[in-house]
Order: C-alpha cells, then structure tokens, then sequence
C-alpha cells in the first residue's frame, strides 16, 4: 500500500493525534519552509495527486487531495478556520495569541475548543504543540493592547475588565476607547444634512 492509500485512521496515527479536530490540511505553498518529512521540491515537480498536506502540532505529511478531503469531511478544519496550537503543562499555565487575521490577543483557555474573534475569523484552539513552547505570551491579555488582566474578573476596582466573548477580554481603557471611537463615528459630521 503506497502513501496515496492511507485512509483516515492511518493518517490520523501518523500524525499522532486521536481525531481531527486540530490538523490542519491544504495546498502545499511555493513559498511554504517544508517540514523535513515533506520533500522540499517545488510544488510543481510533486505528482499532480500530492500537492497537499496535513500536520499537527508535531508532523506534517504530505497527502493526496481525497486523503485531504476525507480529513476534511471527518471535522478537520477547512480554509476557513485558522488553527491555534498550545500545550498542556503540570504549572497550568495558560497562554494567548494574536488572531491570524486581526492580530487581537485570543485566550486559549485550559481546553480545546473553537471560536470566533472579534473581528469574525474562525479559529481552533489545539493542544498537540511539541515541543513545548515556552515563549508564548501567558495568561488572559487585553484583546486589543495586550496587557495582562492583573486583578479579579469579578472587581469593579479602578481598572474592571470586561467580557467580549468567551475568550477575549478587554482593559477599561481600551473598552472607553472603543465607545469613544463608535460614538465619534456616529455623530453627525459637520455640514451633512439629516
């Protein structure tokens, strides 16, 4: 049985994850650093069939477009929804990260779960990231200015957090921002008629 004949329970164990809820697929990109698993010829020089991935957090194999769509039609996210990847630790830290498409800091929270940001994209929070990585920005951030939430959600102290969604949070300051910005932007501009 050659790599174009791997169904999905096969991919899955060689990508060392239980389901596919976190493996990202697609296009192998021209551009795209490959991962040492996958050959580093050019798209173009691959057969036309294996002109597509499916990784992990750990490895990254290269498949045939029905291999990506059965993964796909098994609850792999599609083009639409931007894998977040973390780990889970014995401290319980917990992390945050940029939006892949408004950069506003997303919680990724102790469990795996999918969301949307503030700004509509779709995403999926994983935990199969190895290895571990430490230089992620931890605890709950400011969704827009990214400073960490230092007192109680509960509070109403002289900076209260307030809740976006289930996990962005954003400072008093820049929350009075936002309701400065929506209110200069529905004033009647000078000169308009009503």
């Amino acid at each position: 049985m050659g790599p174009e004949d791997r169904t999905v329970v096969q991919l899955l164990a060689e990508l060392q994850v239980d389901g596919p809820f976190g493996v990202e697929t697609g296009r192998i990109a021209a551009s795209t650093d490959a991962d040492p698993q996958i050959p580093t010829a050019e798209p173009s020089a691959l057969p036309r069939s294996q002109k597509y991935f499916a990784q992990s957090g750990t490895v990254q194999l290269r498949i045939t477009k029905d291999q990506m769509e059965a993964l796909r039609r098994k609850g792999a996210p599609g083009k639409d929804v931007e894998v977040i990847r973390s780990f889970k630790n014995a401290q319980n830290v917990t992390f945050s990260e940029h939006c892949p498409g408004c950069r506003r800091w997303i919680h990724l929270g102790g469990t795996e779960h999918e969301g949307q940001c503030f700004c509509g994209q779709n995403y999926r929070v994983v935990f199969d990231m190895t290895p571990d990585d430490w230089s992620l920005w931890q605890e709950i951030r400011c969704m827009d200015c990214g400073v960490a939430l230092t007192m109680s959600l509960a509070g109403s102290g002289p900076n209260p957090w307030h809740a976006i969604n289930g996990h962005q949070m954003q400072c008093a300051v820049c929350a009075e921002k936002r309701v400065a910005d929506q209110a200069s932007e529905s004033r009647p501009k000078p000169g308009a008629r009503g």
